[in-house]
């Protein structure tokens, strides 16, 4: 605990000896460092010294486990509109990495889970339990009763629960949040403008005086912003063609990439042609590039040295 404490410690003399970052938050976790009103100078100087200095092209495709709880503080002031949305994309790149390992630790445990059940093995009451959890998280119903109950639920939690490709949430975050510069992402942690309907809880809308009916959904955070997205696209009936798209794809034990996927998405948005959208994002800004990346080790700056290294 005292060398955590010690760790932590040194980050904040070390990137916030400014004074504007009095009010930054640094959280060493053993999966990464989260970062909480953080400022863009404070950040870029972060992302130099892990050598995150694009958001593609890294060594071997390994990305740091650099997560930014919301937006940086003076996102906006920033002018350059390549600069920002280079910047943005080094943001949630992560952030949407880091979702897809969960996703696929998840997925590996439906599908051991249903390889014994479909070799006969009974399941105990905590499997039970997973099972209902996870029927309930993906939106699964049925009628039935006993083994014809679980077989069903298994079945469709191996359509349903699957990796969204990062490629089409960074995409997809880009479009919403108009790259991170609206009011939305800013004052509700809201990369996707999703709403809740018929509360007063939420971030009332400015624009719209006339409909009080709803209000965007405030997250705690971009990540939870991120995971509520995706498990809306695992879940929502409106998405099924995705889901049988990548099912086939996985079929063939092929790589699932988003652009294979953002044909199937045409109701993924208000925006007209999202479809079309996301698959220009995706092209443009070469995100595909995500979609076989993943996140790398721990680091921590050697105090004497003051380079990195890993632990």
């Amino acid at each position: 605990m005292k060398k955590l404490v010690t760790l932590i410690s040194f980050f904040i003399f070390l990137f916030c000896a400014e004074k504007s970052c009095a009010k930054t938050e640094i959280d060493l976790r053993p999966d990464g460092l989260y970062l909480t009103d953080v400022a863009v100078a404070q950040l870029e100087k972060f992302y130099n010294d892990y050598e995150y200095n694009d958001y593609i092209y890294m060594p071997d495709w390994t990305y740091p486990p650099i997560f930014l709880t919301n937006l940086p503080t003076d996102f906006n002031q920033i002018k350059d509109s390549n600069k920002r949305n280079k910047l943005f994309l080094q943001i949630v790149g992560p952030l949407a990495l880091k979702l897809a390992e969960e996703q696929k630790e998840e997925r590996l445990q439906i599908f051991e889970l249903r390889e014994n059940f479909l070799n006969g093995a009974d399941l105990t009451p905590e499997q039970e339990k997973f099972i209902e959890e996870k029927a309930t998280k993906y939106d699964i119903f049925s009628r039935m009763k006993g083994r014809r109950r679980y077989d069903i639920l298994l079945k469709k939690l191996t359509l349903k629960a699957d990796v969204v490709p990062p490629s089409i949430l960074m995409a997809a975050a880009a479009i919403e949040s108009d790259w991170g510069t609206n009011r939305i992402a800013h004052e509700a942690n809201s990369l996707y403008k999703e709403l809740d309907w018929y509360t007063d809880e939420g971030l009332k809308p400015k624009d719209d005086t006339k409909d009080n009916s709803y209000r965007y959904k405030v997250f705690p955070s971009l990540y939870e912003s991120m995971k509520s997205y995706a498990l809306r696209l695992n879940s929502n009936v409106n998405y099924e063609q995705m889901w049988l798209y990548r099912e086939a794809i996985n079929y063939r034990e092929k790589p699932v990439f988003g652009r294979s996927l953002a044909h199937t998405l045409q109701f993924g948005s208000n925006l007209k042609n999202f479809a079309g959208l996301l698959d220009y994002t995706i092209t443009f800004y070469e995100l595909i590039n995500f979609d076989e990346a993943e996140l790398g080790f721990v680091k921590i700056p050697d105090e004497k040295t003051k380079k990195i290294k890993k632990i």
